[in-house]
């Protein structure tokens, strides 16, 4: 038997045990993703410590609009693309979908994503949902990209220093780069 076969008869299998559990079958163009760590990003250090974006909530819903419960995290899969996109990881914060069909995972950087925007796909079982996320920004305390927090990068800071500068912007407060984000950018030095 081929691998896609093989791969169309376990989508289908995952669907009906669904069906049958009574957990229903997800609306791809209903069901949807909102990104809500305050209006901040993901923030990315080369030791993989950061802090995480929490939260990505994924909400499953019927065609009628109403909310799956029960599907468990493991069941929900996200692909992410853009630049370092492997260098970020989601986690499930939730087990499963509460009853407002609602699931939350925190997004957290392994390693350096340089400046910019990622995409995300989110997956409910094997049904793709079709509304899309938006953007997950991030920043990095790597600003030369070269796997280590030095002294580059420390003076790349300081040229953005009380200026308004959105990758050097670690407190995500939208403003002038300050004393608060030079904190957070030392607890991450020679990392």
């Amino acid at each position: 038997m081929s691998r896609t076969l093989v791969g169309v008869l376990a989508g289908c299998l995952v669907l009906a045990m669904a069906a049958v559990a009574g957990a229903g079958i997800p609306s791809a163009g209903d069901s949807y993703v909102t990104m809500d760590n305050g209006g901040k990003g993901l923030t990315t250090c080369p030791a993989g410590d950061g802090p995480a974006y929490g939260y990505i909530t994924v909400t499953a819903l019927r065609a009628d609009l109403t909310p799956i419960v029960g599907i468990p995290a493991g069941s929900i899969f996200f692909t992410i693309t853009g630049t370092g996109s492997g260098n970020v990881a989601i986690n499930a914060y939730d087990a499963e979908t509460d009853v407002n069909g609602q699931c939350r995972f925190e997004a957290q950087g392994t390693g350096t994503v340089p400046y910019g925007s990622l995409s995300i796909a989110v997956q409910i079982y094997t049904v793709v949902l079709t509304t899309a996320p938006g953007t997950l920004w991030c920043n990095t305390f790597d600003l030369d990209g070269d796997g280590t927090v030095t002294p580059i990068d420390l003076s790349n800071f300081a040229t953005k220093y009380e200026t308004v500068s959105e990758d050097c912007d670690y407190d995500w407060s939208g403003g002038i780069v300050n004393p608060i984000d030079l904190s957070v950018f030392a607890a991450h030095y020679e990392h």
